[in-house]
């Protein structure tokens, strides 16, 4: 199935509605029907001693993609609200972009719930981190159309 939304309408709703996606180097790379992958531009001012990516930016890496991912099955909802976020953080991400593939498990009325694999741009294989996370749905799923 063809997701209902680009890649083209995730960034301009992202440029327009989501601040923390510009200031954290937040984008959308791809999406499938279910799957939003979103990329981390690695920045020298989001590490921690010695020189981790810290773990608060690869938590909104992985909001950000799962928001993305829910977008390909309802269309633009800017009201789907973070419910539960919970990562597990398996290896440090050290000087590269990180990728976040987000892949819903389950789309209901009112709740979607999805995991996130976070992995160092050009190594899918090692995950770096991976969420399993949860969303609040609005009644009757308030989208907003592609521009």
């Amino acid at each position: 199935m063809e997701p209902n939304v680009t890649v083209a309408d995730i960034e301009r709703f992202a440029a327009t509605d989501l601040p923390f996606c510009a200031t954290f180097g937040i984008s959308c790379e791809a999406v499938g029907d279910g799957e939003a992958t979103a990329r981390f531009r690695y920045d020298p001012k989001f590490i921690r001693p010695p020189d981790f990516v810290c773990g608060p930016v690869m938590m909104a890496l992985a909001d950000a993609a799962l928001y993305f991912a829910i977008f390909t099955r309802l269309g633009i909802v800017p009201l789907a609200l973070t419910n539960e976020l919970t990562t597990s953080f398996l290896r440090p991400a050290r000087d590269t972009d990180l990728l976040g593939r987000a892949r819903l498990l389950k789309l209901g009325r009112r709740v979607a719930v999805g995991t996130v694999d976070i992995t160092a741009d050009g190594d899918p294989t090692r995950p770096i981190a991976h969420s399993l996370g949860s969303y609040v749905l609005p009644d009757e799923h308030t989208t907003r159309p592609p521009t």
